[in-house]
């Protein structure tokens, strides 16, 4: 809808423009011809999208059924577990055949924000940022500081209900 009123108005501008020109020269023959190829073009930015307005959201960015990325800074990315990663996430939700963290992220940045879902989360492992997670647990909100270098355990992995992973920050 965007598109077609921008094209719209656009086709009005460009007929207000070509009378103008006609009336101040009617009886150039090439003014008319001028303004006939920018009408034509008018109505082929119907086809032209509306410009793009970053707003963060990751629609279908993850590789994993269970893993949901919703929306973020663009400063934590999800990375091969097998290259250097600053997060490590494990779920049994999205098990990992190999025995490691089951999802990785690189940071790249001092801070970084990424809202997603991950359930049954048990451990969650930094190297070189500290990170915020917040979590929820049947429908009460947790918070988890973890230093950089650190292993922290949350849900079932301290012999708590599964949790659900909603958010991460990287704090430092």
């Amino acid at each position: 809808m965007r598109s077609r009123l921008t094209a719209a108005t656009f086709a009005v501008a460009v007929t207000f423009t070509a009378v103008a020109a006609a009336s101040a020269d009617s009886s150039s023959a090439a003014s008319a011809a001028q303004t006939a190829p920018v009408a034509a073009s008018a109505t082929a930015d119907d086809a032209t999208p509306p410009p793009a307005v970053e707003d963060f959201t990751y629609p279908g960015a993850s590789p994993f059924p269970n893993l949901k990325l919703l929306r973020g800074d663009g400063h934590i990315l999800l990375a091969d577990c097998n290259t250097t990663t600053q997060i490590q996430l494990w779920s049994r939700a999205v098990p990992n055949p190999a025995g490691g963290p089951s999802v990785c992220f690189r940071v790249n940045g001092t801070v970084g924000q990424l809202t997603l879902e991950l359930p049954q989360t048990f451990l969650i492992q930094t190297n070189d940022r500290a990170v915020r997670a917040n979590l929820t647990a049947d429908g009460v909100a947790q918070t988890v500081d973890v230093p950089k270098g650190g292993i922290t355990g949350v849900g079932e992995g301290v012999g708590q209900k599964p949790t659900m992973l909603v958010e991460l920050r990287v704090t430092g």
